[in-house]
């Protein structure tokens, strides 16, 4: 008797441009949720720019300005 799961494994490759990888994965599970599509791509966009906060914060507290450091 088949086992179904509901379950997305996804290997990435480190090698590859990471920001494709992800965009892959999330392009894998979208279909999964459809209607919902929207409120998924705005929920992510929100936990990411909170990554960025803490990033940039972090950046910011040890005396590293990432703009100033491209001039």
């Amino acid at each position: 008797m088949p086992k179904i799961t509901h379950i997305i494994r996804a290997d990435i490759d480190l090698s590859q441009q990471p920001v494709q990888e992800l965009c892959d994965v999330v392009a894998a599970v979208l279909p999964a949720y459809r209607g919902m599509e929207k409120e998924i791509l705005i929920k992510l966009r929100e936990a990411i720019d909170g990554h960025l906060t803490k990033l940039e914060g972090g950046e910011m507290r040890n005396g590293n300005d990432p703009i100033a450091a491209r001039d």
